[in-house]
């Protein structure tokens, strides 16, 4: 787990559906919106999104600045836009 790291945050979306291509997809459009440098907080309540999402970021040459696992379980990244 990555230390909390504070970055401004541009926008914040949370869900709790399991990651599959229409969130992923939909943070994609979300993330295409914000300005270079700027990043979106992402809350999720799939059990797997840490693989998940770090997979996507790499993929997609995001900054993955934070994540971290919430006391409700949930799951907290903070991505950047390069």
């Amino acid at each position: 787990m990555m230390q909390r790291v504070e970055q401004p945050i541009g926008e914040t979306f949370a869900s709790n559906l399991e990651i599959c291509y229409e969130v992923l997809l939909y943070l994609a459009s979300r993330m295409a919106r914000l300005p270079a440098g700027e990043a979106l907080e992402y809350l999720s309540g799939d059990p797997e999104a840490a693989a998940k999402i770090s997979a996507w970021c790499e993929a997609r040459e995001f900054t993955l600045v934070c994540s971290e696992r919430l006391p409700d379980d949930r799951w907290r990244f903070v991505i950047k836009k390069g």
